[in-house]
């Protein structure tokens, strides 16, 4: 195994380069560089890969071929199961890195990994729950839906990460954002970490048409960006600049115009708080959760938004009006960007893989700041993505911390490279500045508490000030802001007591 490891091609061990002089007796002038070399010299110069300088630090440990068993909810295509199974190697990039890293573990530890799917909707984000109210010893970790891991975590029914002996959560195959966030009166029984390759998949992104930009005459963003200056102004500028009635009747519909802008309600509403620096639900002082959302920042950015929304250079797809338009439904975003017919598309980096088949050229850059002083980018991670809890009926959590551990680490060197650095930056995409902007994506990953903790109006302001009759912010922030205040002091009060 340690041999077919080495040989992997998503980040080499070992780069060798050699310089070697030159007799250059007949030039007046000396490279310095190579003036103390002479033929026969050579210097050989390694670098390693970092990922494999850090390592786990775990105890030798023989599990006698113990079954390791993950719960996972059911979906009708293997994207959720995928990331944490593979039957073998078939010379998917990804999905090999995931069977070699399961082999790993199982080989260091002899243990067997089994999925145990959940059966069908609408309860397979919650099935796992009655075995683990009988106590039954059934599984050694549960991946749920981001909303619903936390309903599970306020039943009492997880394990404190901080408690299992060996998982360091320092270490860089936890994501510390979702540490630092999921922490509830000392509490973090729901964690994500770089054995789920998913919070990087449901990571939100915008893509861009680049046939149009040119058509337009309009300058990719791409250096804007880097310059820190793509700000909501900047984007809304140039999403008003493409919008055609392609059909001549003097509608703007979805099934047949162009648009500047098309959004799913699930990812841009959403994100649009996020994405100015703000989030649903902060800490206080003494770490308990408070809502945070109403700000004048935050009020001037929805608005900003939903003057976009409102436009004729924006479409905004949602379950509230699917039904109008027939073959219309959750992917509707992603077909209009297909089908060349959008400059700007909200997404899930996902998404990109679904495009590969797309005509036009198109480039991925990060959500816009709120203004030039924001310091950074920022993104949701999709609360559809997996979230992990250990159940309180694993019988042995020092096993279960090891064994976590070592997927992780393993998942750091091998299959977040392979999903990241390979899949996306080579297999996708499909320019090299978009690599650099995915690097600033995932550099900008938020896991606001606030829009995993419960299912409220305010969990998901955005979406639903978008669909409220009112659009004013202050008027809906009134209307739901006892409600909110009432769970969370709830949570505040209960949450792992």
């Amino acid at each position: 195994m340690k041999k077919a490891i080495s040989l992997i091609c998503l980040s080499a061990l070992l780069l060798t380069n050699t310089a070697c002089g030159q007799d250059n007796s007949d030039d007046n002038t000396e490279d310095s560089r190579s003036s103390d070399l002479t033929a026969d010299d050579s210097t050989e110069v390694e670098t390693v890969d970092e990922r494999y300088l850090i390592k786990e630090e775990l105890p030798e440990r023989d599990f006698g071929g113990y079954t390791f068993t993950i719960h996972m909810r059911h979906s009708q295509t293997p994207v959720w199961a995928n990331d944490m199974f593979s039957d073998g190697e078939s010379g998917d990039v990804v999905s090999d890195a995931v069977y070699r890293r399961n082999l790993a573990v199982s080989e260091r530890f002899n243990v067997n990994f089994e999925l145990a799917l959940s059966t069908t909707d609408p309860n397979h984000n919650h099935d796992a729950r009655p075995s683990i109210l009988a106590g039954d010893d059934v599984y050694d970790l549960v991946a749920a839906h981001g909303n619903a891991a936390f309903d599970y975590a306020r039943e009492g029914l997880c394990l404190d990460y901080r408690e299992l002996e060996y998982i360091d959560l320092d270490k860089p195959w936890w994501d510390q954002d979702a540490k630092d966030s999921f922490t509830i009166n000392d509490k973090l029984y729901v964690m994500v970490g770089d054995f789920s390759h998913m919070s990087l998949a449901y990571t939100d992104a915008l893509l861009f048409n680049k046939n149009l930009f040119d058509k337009y005459n309009l300058e990719y963003p791409y250096q804007t960006v880097l310059d820190g200056d793509w700000t909501f102004d900047e984007f809304s500028k140039l999403a008003k600049q493409c919008s055609e009635d392609l059909n001549g009747d003097g509608l703007y519909k979805p099934e047949d115009d162009l648009f500047g802008y098309i959004s799913y309600q699930w990812i841009g509403p959403i994100n649009t708080i996020v994405s100015g620096g703000g989030r649903i639900v902060d800490k206080d002082e003494s770490g308990e959760l408070v809502l945070s959302v109403n700000t004048e920042r935050n009020q001037d950015l929805l608005s900003d938004y939903m003057s976009l929304y409102d436009s004729q250079f924006c479409y905004v797809e949602g379950d509230r009006n699917a039904a109008d338009h027939g073959y219309f439904n959750e992917l509707d975003c992603r077909m209009i960007f297909g089908e060349n017919r959008a400059l700007f598309c909200d997404a899930n980096i996902i998404d990109v893989e679904y495009l590969r088949n797309m005509t036009d050229d198109f480039g991925i850059i990060p959500y816009p700041k709120y203004d030039n002083e924001q310091e950074r980018y920022y993104t949701t991670v999709d609360a559809g993505t997996n979230l992990y809890f250990v159940p309180v009926t694993a019988s042995d959590p020092e096993r279960t911390s090891i064994i976590l551990e070592a997927l992780a680490a393993e998942g750091y060197r091998e299959v977040i490279p392979a999903y990241y650095e390979v899949a996306l930056q080579t297999k996708y995409t499909r320019d090299d500045l978009s690599v650099q902007m995915l690097d600033l994506i995932k550099e900008s990953r938020v896991f606001d508490i606030g829009y995993y903790i419960y299912n409220g109006p305010l969990s998901y302001t955005g979406k639903e000030l978008y669909w409220s009759s009112d659009r004013g912010f202050a008027s809906f922030y009134a209307k739901n802001e006892s409600a909110a205040n009432v769970l969370l002091d709830e949570i505040n009060e209960t949450y792992g007591k």
